[in-house]
């Protein structure tokens, strides 16, 4: 069967100059106890370990000053792209500011120190920064470093919408999104959402994350992404950061990657990958991504296949654009801010004849920029496995992108349905075209 290699463009903001050439796997930090200096061994055990679960991208997320040199030394060596953050010279995280008489010439300093090194791929400006004071720090930041730093990602973060000031529930969520991107105008939209144990999913309930306001917030990042021409990235959690549940699974760490994805995200980033200060139980946690030396922890297996997953995909997501996305009735039921601005019907879908979706089946609908149109299957239960049989309204040919290499694989000719059986939080991805058409798989590489 013939492969025909077809080209995406590197992205990112117009009025910025990074471009991103391939889907970022990245990580927080390299640090489980906040600001506390990491060893060289740990750092370089924890790094290679990250590598091993696929991540391209390092972060130096609330570093020591003394830990940057070590994962600028080990990030040559291992050929990962390392994000600088260095607290005690420039930038901030959410109120806590650090401030300068000078900005623009500390920007300048760091930027000439780290300039020469191969593994430097841009600096963390501002861990979600939400009072106006911090917004307009992390724009200033944000310019001087696209001055002096061209090329480079300058990173900050939105915070999620269970913050303390804009919300979902006070109606301020949407504008503070805009007002960020508008005033920072960042090179990728980043985020995140740690949805066990935020209101209103208190506890592992029968209802999972049906009601979470974690797809209002995906949905208005989706937005803001397509509108701008702008790709998001995501944060998911490896670690329990509330009281309740008690205790996550592996599928329910893993979901949150494949939420992601539904919604057309471009990276992921992994939060509590050593454990983390912000974690109800400190260093005692007892499930973790990777133990605070670096050594496996227990969703490092899981977090790892699930990425390899991501990895084989990664050119084919690059390429894709989210166009459409069904959820069952469940979830966020009766939630009006959602069923007017975000819902679908999956009854006005072009290609699948159905009035309604199976419970916690949702379905993202995705193109190319040559017309090629893919679905997109996602089992939102992390409990238990399921089959969804999906009717379509023409014949397809279907091809299923592979799991393990990201090849296309045929397997229907003149199909009208398609049957898929997922294990829990599982998504399968495949493309669709005409029966009558020509046999012939794809292969995505960047242009730049």
């Amino acid at each position: 069967m013939k492969n025909t290699v077809l080209k995406f463009k590197a992205q990112g903001n117009i009025e910025r100059s990074y471009r991103q050439k391939e889907f970022i796997v990245s990580t927080f930090q390299i640090n489980g106890i906040e600001r506390e200096e990491v060893s060289f061994e740990d750092a370089e055990r924890i790094i290679k370990k990250l590598k091993e679960a696929h991540h391209n991208q390092i972060e130096l997320g609330w570093a020591h000053h003394n830990t940057i040199a070590k994962a600028v030394e080990i990030c040559n060596k291992e050929g990962l792209k390392l994000i600088i953050q260095d607290l005690s010279r420039f930038g901030g995280f959410q109120e806590r500011i650090q401030t300068d008489e000078d900005l623009e010439e500390v920007v300048k300093q760091v930027s000439d120190e780290y300039k020469d090194e191969n593994c430097l791929g841009g600096f963390y400006i501002w861990d979600e920064p939400c009072r106006e004071d911090a917004v307009a720090l992390a724009a200033k930041y944000t310019d001087y470093f696209y001055k002096y730093a061209p090329g480079l990602l300058n990173l900050a973060i939105l915070i999620p919408s269970y913050n303390s000031l804009f919300t979902w529930h006070n109606g301020k969520f949407p504008d503070y999104v805009t007002h960020f991107l508008d005033t920072i105008k960042p090179p990728v939209i980043s985020f995140d959402y740690y949805p066990f144990g935020v209101t209103p999913v208190r506890d592992d309930t029968e209802e999972q994350l049906d009601i979470s306001n974690m797809w209002k917030d995906l949905a208005i990042m989706r937005k803001e992404s397509i509108e701008r021409n702008i790709p998001f990235w995501f944060y998911f959690e490896t670690i329990r950061l509330n009281r309740y549940p008690k205790e996550l699974t592996n599928p329910m760490i893993t979901s949150n990657i494949f939420y992601a994805l539904l919604y057309g995200a471009k990276g992921l980033q992994s939060f509590g990958a050593t454990g983390s200060d912000a974690s109800v139980d400190k260093e005692l946690e007892k499930r973790r991504f990777l133990e605070l030396n670096g050594e496996k922890g227990y969703f490092f297996d899981a977090i790892k296949e699930a990425l390899g997953v991501v990895k084989a995909w990664g050119n084919t997501l690059m390429a894709l654009t989210s166009e459409h996305i069904y959820h069952d009735e469940d979830l966020l039921k009766g939630d009006a801010y959602f069923d007017e601005h975000f819902r679908e019907d999956v009854k006005n879908s072009s290609v699948f004849a159905m009035d309604k979706l199976e419970k916690r089946c949702s379905l993202g609908e995705f193109s190319d920029d040559y017309g090629n149109k893919y679905i997109y299957v996602l089992n939102r239960d992390y409990k238990d496995e399921k089959e969804f049989t999906l009717n379509l309204k023409k014949e397809y040919r279907i091809y299923e992108v592979s799991k393990t290499d990201g090849n296309q694989c045929k397997i229907a000719d003149n199909a009208t349905s398609l049957t898929v059986k997922l294990a829990p939080g599982d998504a399968s991805l495949y493309r669709i075209d005409k029966s009558d058409s020509e046999e012939y798989t794809i292969t995505y590489v960047c242009e730049d």
